[in-house]
């Protein structure tokens, strides 16, 4: 009995030990998921600091592009403003030559003549007639004379008006493109700091092992925002009634953009677990995006992952988005008609290589756009 008693005391002794062992090992795996959870929580704020970063620099450099897009009109205005104004000139200065021969004609012509004979003429008493012919002749002259020199003298003042306009529309000029190269400088500056962003960006994701909960959470915020804004929805069923629904047009509809498909519809993405919902449409950036179809802006602003977006209601629960741009044409509110320039083609949203990305939806669901556009992607 005794010895039984001591079995029982050891093995109840082991059992406690290997209780307490197990309670320390799921102490410290608790432990390590704490600790793997507060890694996470910290690089995806991280993450969202870069992603500010990138925001801020791809709207500045927005900016900056249609800023320089402004000037560089202005620059083409005054160029040609200038041209004019310097065939006006020459035009002025032409006819100042004319004006100054006639004028050195008739001062010949009344030297040749002499105040002698005006003289004779006004004692010849023999023929009345004469003297009043030739009198009248004098006076014509002296007239056309001095009309001669008050149209040298106004074309004269004309002239340095013309030159004084050319000399300040020439400053003017050299202070856009003094400008210009501001704002170039500016762009350049806005364009190193991205990569360097986006490198930062794409370690950081890499490193801490955070580019499927990214993705995941990526394609959450767009559906968010494509919920919003059809909760936000107002009517406007006015802008479609004199235009074909969109959903006669599946089949018919040109590409946004030229270029060749990189990313299907439907395609895995990077880590095999999550799809494409949309197309990516490899082409040149500033390249002119088009509306698909007649709508009204409903976002036109920077959104995570794609960049300066746009996104078009259609009507009956369709939409299109256009992402990765380089600059924005139309503003949310804006209405726009089927291929009319919306925007141009770039690299945001932390893009390496230039692109469109093209969605279009029905209620919220994808569909695969190159079931709605003609066959390939070309204008």
């Amino acid at each position: 009995m005794i010895g039984l008693c001591l079995c029982g005391c050891v093995y109840a002794g082991e059992s406690a030990n290997e209780a307490t062992e197990k309670e320390s090992e799921l102490e410290s795996i608790r432990y390590l998921i704490k600790n793997v959870q507060g890694n996470i929580k910290e690089a995806q704020g991280e993450s969202e600091l870069l992603q500010k970063e990138l925001k801020e620099n791809e709207i500045a450099a927005a900016d900056a592009l249609l800023i320089l897009g402004d000037i560089e009109q202005q620059i083409k205005t005054g160029g040609n403003h200038l041209l004019d104004l310097g065939k006006k000139k020459d035009i002025y200065q032409d006819s100042l030559a004319r004006e100054r021969e006639h004028l050195v004609y008739q001062i010949r012509s009344a030297y040749k003549i002499g105040r002698n004979d005006y003289l004779k003429l006004l004692f010849n008493q023999e023929d009345p007639a004469l003297v009043g012919r030739v009198l009248t002749y004098y006076d014509y002259q002296n007239r056309t004379r001095v009309n001669r020199m008050n149209e040298i003298a106004r074309q004269l003042a004309a002239l340095d008006q013309i030159e004084q306009t050319i000399r300040h529309e020439a400053e003017t000029l050299q202070q856009l493109k003094n400008r210009q190269t501001e704002i170039i400088d500016q762009f350049n500056t806005s364009r190193t700091s991205r990569k360097e962003i986006i490198e930062r960006l794409h370690f950081y994701i890499e490193e801490q092992g955070l580019q499927l909960s990214l993705l995941q959470e990526n394609e959450r915020e767009l559906e968010r925002l494509l919920l919003q804004l059809r909760d936000e929805k107002t009517d406007t069923i006015e802008i479609y009634e004199d235009i074909p629904p969109f959903n006669s047009l599946k089949g018919k509809l040109k590409w946004p953009v030229p270029g060749q498909i990189t990313k299907r519809f439907g395609s895995t993405k990077k880590g095999g677990k999550l799809r494409w919902q949309g197309v990516i449409v490899s082409t040149d950036t500033g390249t002119d995006v088009h509306a698909v179809g007649s709508g009204k802006v409903v976002f036109a602003d920077w959104f995570r992952n794609l960049g300066l977006l746009i996104i078009l209601d259609h009507g009956d629960g369709y939409m299109s988005l256009y992402g990765h741009n380089q600059s924005l044409a139309k503003n949310t509110g804006d209405w726009v008609l089927a291929e009319e320039m919306i925007a141009s083609v770039g690299d945001s949203g932390g893009q390496t290589l230039p692109g469109l990305y093209f969605e279009i939806r029905k209620e919220g669901t994808p569909l695969d756009p190159s079931l709605w556009c003609q066959d390939i992607a070309r204008r």
